[in-house]
């Protein structure tokens, strides 16, 4: 994953938006995953990765019960002001590490993950998803979405690692690292782990949940 000074540097250059209008959308959104959380009792879930709050804002007001965090304080502190302007309580986002959250273990019953472990090599991600597991019941849910790739993700100045991994050198995007995912490899990457959905999101991200054994 790009570093801590890369995301923060990149959600400081955008703090000036009006996220707000970016939420309408996101406000009781439906979709397949929410019913699989409701129909398997989940009450309690994390938003890891939050960025500016939207998949915090769509289970929020889809009534669960929702902690959230994101390794840049400017992020946190735009999802803070978005749930507010939502009617929502703020004070369980907070800053961290997808490798070192802070939560108990099993503290959810279940965990969200939007376009966050397609920003690290391989390896990264999957000390990510060791962590995310950890701090999920037996039993519990964890939804992971990645962005498919496209021609424009290869077009900025990059460097090609060895994972296939793609980190990249040209100035807007200096030090972002993206891995791209087709189903396959997301497959591969979740090899025994119990796979019980998939689908293609609203942009064509995939979209996996897996129960934790």
């Amino acid at each position: 994953m790009a570093g801590k000074d890369y995301w923060e540097t990149s959600w400081q250059r955008d703090a000036h938006r009006d996220f707000s209008q970016y939420a309408a959308p996101f406000f009781r959104m439906k979709s397949r995953e929410i019913e699989i959380f409701r129909e398997n009792h989940l009450h309690t879930v994390c938003d890891a990765g939050c960025g500016f709050g939207a998949y915090t804002l769509v289970y929020a007001s889809n009534g669960f019960s929702v902690k959230s965090f994101d390794i840049s304080e400017t992020a946190v502190n735009i999802a803070k002001q978005l749930m507010r302007r939502y009617g929502f309580e703020s004070n369980e986002i907070k800053t961290a590490s997808i490798w070192d959250t802070g939560y108990d273990d099993g503290a959810f019953d279940g965990v969200i993950s939007f376009s966050v472990i397609d920003h690290m090599t391989v390896s990264d991600a999957k000390k990510a998803l060791k962590e995310l597991l950890r701090i999920t019941r037996k039993g519990g849910l964890i939804l992971l979405a990645v962005d498919t790739p496209d021609e424009d993700d290869l077009k900025p100045a990059h460097l090609l690692l060895d994972d296939g991994s793609i980190q990249y050198t040209a100035p807007a995007k200096a030090g972002m690292i993206y891995h791209p995912y087709d189903a396959d490899a997301l497959d591969n990457f979740l090899e025994g782990k119990i796979i019980i959905h998939r689908n293609a999101g609203p942009k064509d991200e995939l979209v996996v949940i897996i129960k934790k054994e």
